[in-house]
């Protein structure tokens, strides 16, 4: 059986993989990288591997250092007792990391759940990483400080050796007339002096070499051997204290050896989710969501081993309906390459990786089979057709509908006329076991039965005829031709010979399919520009659309603007306005006010009414109803209501004739307790120029109306409390037109006067 791994070179993903792992653990995982066993397996490593991606795009990589394997180094120093101070190193910095991503995704405030739920898990082991720091400096050399007695050792070492330095020193001086160099030299880790063989009775010691020509020999002078001796005495010791502390280091790991493993593990485990988040990275690969069918939806799929500048995107479709493809075309098209490419991506996303595509939607195979390439097996004496049938033997006995099968020129390597049915058997008899596959052949009959079956569907790769080059454009839905004698002739095969084969086509009766072949070629090649264009101007629809889209925004935007400008001058002028009236009214109040300058200051009152420009409100509006005069800040109650206007009194008594739909309604004033109003300093300054009575008698109707409802009005600014109206008996017609015109006022009251106010020919007005 033809080993999937090898004949995709998988191992070349593997190694593109390895340049981002930090830890062994995470190098031994990709290097065994295998299809998951289960399709759950192969959801909960996209699913890691989605928030991977996530994560590694946000807020960068995770603080990863190498690490070691720490499975390996229990092991070790389970047989051994004793772990080197590189090794206990190792094991402190896994202790660094684990805290350090813990520290990453403290500051991390999105949810990642799988992620942090691994992480959860790392064990507290900061106190035998101080441990182990504390005594293995940054050298990876032992402290001098690990314990009292390593100190006094070496103490007691440094003394000696400054000691002995300074009597070797002293003894170069004095024998220096006997030796060949100045400088004493170290043999065997002692100290000697480089004597002339010729003077070395001169010198009493001990002889520990002698120089390759025999005229320097290498004496250690008695006068240090003493030291020397007490020197390699101390090492003795200072190397039976630093094993002592090695041995209970290594005691104290082994005592959590679980904890080790277990956070030496999440360590790789993350170390490979990032590796594969940064090869997603790299050849800008999509998560592929898993299907609980059996099919292939691959959009603008890309062979991820070809240089990305020159690879070609083509898009493949296989389902439980439409499960077989048949892929046509000219030699040296892409057919191969098609076939590889979606049995790589298949075997990446079951191995939990991202695949190079812009759009991916894959079922779960529980086998990969492929027959591809040169079959030809020189070890076993097979032909490439033996080799083939071999393989595709050993397949056809073991396919289910739960496998994906990818076949390379289908029947080729024999007669055609005995390959041709023999692969549309095949073809039949996969058909039969529902699995998926795709088959490349260059068979008229397999094209032909692809027409005919609806499991089946036709294919090709799209050849330039006009430079009869490929493109390598995969195209589904329609067979292809091999433009063998096209290119035959185009590579140097004489003419005479190409048109011989011609000849020979045609007169054997083998060429109406390829007619067929040809005139849909064209058709389709003729639709296919045509359905570029329609790309291109739907493109240029979409970017108009976009524009105009932009343009209304940015009109939205100005007008918006523009009405809030409009709106701030608004409350702006409304506001001068509500300041104007305050001001007016607070005028009205002044002390000494003149009639004619109450008068004038009411005619402003008006004008800012009628000029004013009002929002309005349309609100239904009755007699007796508060409301508000928003644009001047005025409320009152309407006393009347004529056509389109509306009276409108204020609690000072000033009338406003105002339009209805200008009006806003409000709630009336809370009722306070009744009281007397008294005449102030104002109104009794004010009372010489208003009378507190009205004599209309021997006036017109129209002239006392106008005369009455200007008194009144006047009346109200004043306060007064109570007036008298003298109409006189007469024909009693400026009596009726008086009480007609007192009955529509709400904030008065009247009586006919009394025997000293003039009887019936009076009447006293009351305000409230």
């Amino acid at each position: 059986m033809q080993d999937i791994y090898q004949t995709f070179e998988f191992n070349k993903i593997q190694n593109s993989l390895l340049e981002y792992a930090k830890t062994e653990l995470g190098k031994e995982k990709i290097n065994s990288l295998r299809m998951f066993s289960t399709i759950k397996e192969v959801k909960d490593s996209l699913l890691d591997l989605e928030e991977i991606i996530s994560i590694l795009t946000r807020f960068g990589v995770m603080p990863i250092n190498t690490s070691a394997n720490a499975l390996y180094l229990i092991n070790l120093a389970k047989k051994t007792a004793l772990l080197t101070p590189r090794d206990l190193n190792l094991i402190a910095d896994d202790v660094l990391t684990s805290k350090a991503i813990l520290n990453f995704f403290s500051k991390i405030n999105v949810n990642y759940p799988r992620i942090k739920d691994k992480i959860s898990t790392f064990y507290d082991l900061t106190s035998l990483e101080k441990e182990i720091h504390r005594v293995i400096t940054s050298s990876l050399t032992i402290s001098d400080k690990a314990t009292p007695r390593l100190k006094e050792i070496r103490d007691k070492m440094r003394r000696l050796e400054s000691s002995l330095q300074q009597k070797v020193t002293s003894l170069a001086f004095t024998y220096s007339k006997y030796l060949n160099d100045d400088n004493a030299t170290i043999r065997d880790g002692h100290f000697v002096l480089p004597v002339k063989t010729s003077e070395k009775s001169k010198v009493m010691g001990i002889i520990y070499d002698v120089s390759d020509s025999g005229a320097t020999t290498f004496i250690e002078p008695m006068e240090i051997v003493q030291i020397n001796n007490e020197l390699t005495s101390l090492k003795v010791e200072e190397n039976e204290e630093i094993r002592k502390i090695l041995k209970e280091l290594t005691a104290l790991v082994l005592i959590q050896e679980k904890e080790i493993i277990h956070n030496n593990y999440i360590i790789s485990e993350l170390d490979f989710l990032n590796a594969k988040a940064s090869y997603a990275s790299e050849i800008n690969g999509v998560i592929s969501t898993i299907s609980d069918k059996q099919e292939i939806e691959l959009v603008d799929a890309r062979h991820p081993l070809i240089d990305p500048q020159k690879v070609v995107a083509n898009s493949y479709h296989l389902d439980e309906d439409q499960r077989i493809v048949i892929i046509s075309g000219p030699n040296a098209g892409g057919k191969t390459v098609s076939l590889k490419t979606v049995g790589l991506l298949v075997l990446m996303n079951q191995c939990g990786l991202a695949v190079p595509a812009s759009k991916s939607r894959l079922g779960y195979f529980k086998n990969i089979f492929i027959d591809i390439g040169d079959n030809q097996s020189l070890s076993d004496n097979l032909s490439t057709f033996s080799a083939h049938m071999n393989q595709l033997g050993e397949i056809t006995q073991k396919i289910g509908g739960k496998d994906l099968l990818l076949i390379d020129e289908l029947g080729t390597g024999t007669d055609p006329k005995e390959g041709e049915p023999l692969a549309l058997s095949i073809v039949k008899f996969l058909e039969n076991k529902y699995c998926l596959a795709l088959i490349s052949s260059h068979f008229s009959a397999l094209k032909e039965y692809a027409f005919l079956s609806k499991h089946i569907d036709n294919s090709s790769m799209i050849f330039d005829e006009d430079k009869l080059s490929p493109t390598y454009k995969f195209r589904q839905g329609t067979p292809g031709m091999s433009y063998a004698l096209d290119v035959a002739n185009r590579y140097g095969i004489c003419e005479e010979i190409v048109n011989d084969a011609r000849e020979f086509i045609k007169n054997n009766n083998n060429n109406s399919t390829n007619e067929l072949l040809s005139i849909l070629q064209k058709k389709l090649d003729a639709a296919s520009k045509l359905e570029d264009n329609l790309t291109k101007k739907e493109q240029q629809l979409n970017n108009l659309e976009k524009k105009l889209e932009n343009d209304e925004k940015l009109l939205k935007a100005r007008r918006d603007n523009l009405l809030k400008e409009v709106s701030e001058e608004k409350n702006q002028i409304i506001e001068n306005a509500k300041e104007e009236v305050d001001e007016i009214l607070a005028n009205l109040r002044k002390d000494g006010i003149k009639l004619h300058e109450a008068s004038s200051l009411k005619k402003q009152l008006d004008d800012l009414l009628e000029h004013e420009e009002m929002i309005s409100y349309n609100e239904e509006i009755t007699i007796n109803d508060y409301v508000e005069i928003p644009s001047l800040g005025i409320t009152g109650r309407v006393n009347r209501i004529n056509g389109k206007k509306a009276r409108v009194v204020n609690n000072n008594g000033l009338s406003f004739d105002v339009d209805i739909d200008k009006l806003h309604k409000v709630e009336p004033p809370q009722k306070a307790k009744k009281k007397e109003k008294v005449v102030s300093s104002i109104d009794a300054s004010i009372a010489s120029d208003i009378s507190l009575e009205l004599n209309i008698i021997g006036l017109h109707v129209e002239e006392a109306s106008y005369q009455l409802v200007k008194y009144i009005d006047n009346c109200r600014i004043k306060h007064f409390k109570q007036v008298r109206i003298i109409h006189g008996f007469g024909s009693g017609a400026l009596r009726k037109m008086v009480r007609e015109y007192l009955d529509k006022q709400k904030d008065l009251s009247y009586r006919p006067g009394d025997g000293s106010e003039g009887g019936g020919g009076a009447t006293v007005v009351i305000f409230k």
